[in-house]
């Protein structure tokens, strides 16, 4: 009984989450204005002020970057692999080609990690996202921006104007530099925490109404979506079995890091795609791809709680 509880801990708050955003757009309680407000909130003030808090109070070694590094190679090589894989079914649908790289960690992978792991050991999460926030404001939408017929030089201001880089950046600057560390006997480290704890403590939540609110079924675009999941499906594994050995080799890997490393594999696309369509079908593939990728990730997520409880 007590391991059924245990479970059920971790799984019920996602489940419930993610049915009130999945039933407020079907009973029409929340407008898609209020979700768009909810995920501004997430991504302007809560999940950067979780992130500064996190790299400003953590301890940094040499060998913990290597997640970062790792994160951002391993996503340049996901995007060459869909290219690869994705030319021949450019007529399905050419969103196909950049399914497999990009992880949506802000909108729901720091929500599954703490539900299992934990708010103190996000820093491991965080550190790969580093290397994957990297990733996409280079690379990933730099690709979706050529489809789209865009200049490098909007994704760069993109780049510019997210608050969440700039979060991490300086919080571990100010901690490399040794400012949390002096800071620290005034009590004042403590407090720039616990107001970062504060503005971030209903992210968990916020993050799954608002991706229960996008989940969309359609049984026109399912077979591309089918797809879609096979082909990422196929690819993450093998990027993410290629970060454990590398990591591996390189460092001692703690299970938080392990765990880091796999429900951020498991994810889904990032949920940006939708804005890099060029018509309808496009989007509503996209849409339909990423709501069965989300339901996918469910229950992967839901798997690995029951393994390890």
């Amino acid at each position: 009984m007590q391991g059924i509880v245990s479970i059920l801990k971790i799984v019920l708050p996602l489940v419930v989450s993610l049915g009130i955003g999945f039933f407020a757009r079907k009973r029409d309680i929340l407008s898609p204005e209020a979700i768009e407000g909810m995920k501004t909130f997430v991504m302007k003030f809560a999940l950067p002020a979780m992130l500064f808090g996190l790299f400003f109070t953590a301890e940094y070694e040499p060998s913990i970057l290597l997640f970062a590094a790792t994160m951002f190679t391993l996503g340049f090589i996901g995007l060459g692999l869909g290219f690869l894989i994705g030319k021949p079914l450019e007529k399905r649908s050419p969103m196909l080609k950049f399914m497999t790289a990009g992880w949506e960690v802000g909108m729901l992978g720091y929500a599954l990690y703490a539900l299992l792991l934990g708010a103190e050991n996000l820093r491991y999460l965080a550190l790969l996202d580093f290397g994957h926030v990297l990733f996409v404001f280079s690379g990933f939408t730099a690709a979706l921006s050529a489809h789209l017929g865009c200049s490098s030089k909007e994704s760069l201001k993109a780049l510019v104007r997210n608050p969440i880089p700039w979060a991490m950046v300086i919080g571990a600057a100010l901690a490399i530099f040794g400012v949390s560390r002096a800071l620290a006997p005034s009590g004042v480290t403590d407090l720039i925490k616990t107001l970062c704890n504060f503005v971030s403590a209903p992210l968990s939540c916020v993050i799954l109404i608002v991706v229960g609110y996008g989940i969309e079924f359609s049984g026109k675009n399912f077979a591309t979506a089918a797809i879609s999941v096979a082909i990422r499906s196929l690819v993450c594994a093998a990027l993410c079995v290629a970060a454990l050995l590398i990591l591996g080799a390189l460092m001692p890997l703690s299970d938080p890091m392990r765990w880091a490393i796999i429900i951020l594999f498991i994810t889904p696309a990032p949920y940006i795609m939708t804005m890099y369509t060029r018509n309808e079908q496009e989007r509503a593939d996209v849409s339909m791809s990423l709501s069965l990728q989300t339901i996918v990730t469910v229950l992967e997520f839901i798997v690995i709680t029951i393994i390890i409880r």
